[in-house]
């Protein structure tokens, strides 16, 4: 186990103030770039979902990554750095998946404070309704704000497939459809390529890692707890879920666990 492992697993249980000081002290820069996924950003008190939290928190996490030394970059600068073997040290990207109302709402005036790019991923065939695969969240955004979430420029959109399928449990042919069919309706709405993927549900295996590259994608994203090195997948980038019990310590300790400490599967 190394120094800073020992540390963290020395202050895991540790609750609170003292917790967040042990983070203070961490050299909270592990090797490669982070990619953080959030999903809704929110203010009501009944929503207690794993990937629902508040506009403090999430402020705060940007805050804290400043603060630690580390720079929030667009995801696609991170995809470009990995294939041109550049350094990766010390890069965070932020994404969102579903795009839901918060994100608009909440999310984006606090990416615009504090100058941080980010991008979201969208399932195109549900856009502005209740998502019909999570059950209680907020609607998805309509086309409209999802080109308004845009006009600051920090924000890039990619896609989440087309009925947030998972893709290893569709035909083929399904499979194909999901991929492009998503693709055409955001580049058709931002006039812009769209070359960003993430897996629904983080469902991934070696055929739809495959159909992503046929359809055009030149990075795809999973739930695979991880960093992004040189000799990480394009199409399986790993990301870390975020949700409220990221507080100032777990957050720490995902941001500076070394690339080699995940498991592979």
């Amino acid at each position: 186990m190394s120094r800073l492992a020992a540390i963290a697993h020395k202050v895991s249980g540790v609750p609170g103030a003292v917790g967040a000081l042990a983070a203070d002290r961490l050299p909270v820069r592990g090797r490669g770039a982070a990619v953080l996924c959030y999903h809704d950003i929110g203010t009501d008190p009944s929503n207690r979902t794993d990937y629902y939290l508040g506009p403090d928190l999430f402020r705060a996490h940007l805050e804290w990554i400043h603060a630690w030394g580390l720079t929030v970059v667009p995801l696609a600068e991170i995809v470009d750095r990995r294939a041109g073997g550049r350094d990766l040290d010390g890069l965070v990207a932020i994404t969102f998946d579903d795009a839901l109302h918060g994100v608009l709402e909440h999310a984006a005036p606090i990416l615009e404070e504090h100058h941080a790019p980010a991008t979201v991923f969208v399932v195109t065939d549900v856009v502005g309704i209740d998502p019909p695969f999570w059950p209680g969240a907020a609607r998805t955004l309509e086309a409209a704000e999802l080109q308004e979430l845009c006009a600051s420029g920090l924000v890039t959109l990619g896609s989440h497939t087309a009925t947030h399928a998972s893709l290893p449990d569709v035909p083929p042919d399904v499979r194909t459809r999901e991929l492009s069919d998503s693709r055409a309706w955001l580049e058709d709405l931002t006039g812009t390529d769209v070359d960003l993927f993430a897996y629904p549900f983080g469902h991934h295996d070696a055929p739809s890692e495959a159909d992503t590259v046929v359809a055009g994608y030149r990075a795809a994203c999973t739930f695979t707890f991880g960093r992004v090195t040189a000799s990480t997948p394009a199409t399986a980038l790993p990301r870390f879920c975020i949700g409220p019990m990221h507080d100032k310590f777990r957050l720490a300790r995902q941001l500076a666990r070394a690339a080699g400490a995940w498991p592979t599967d």
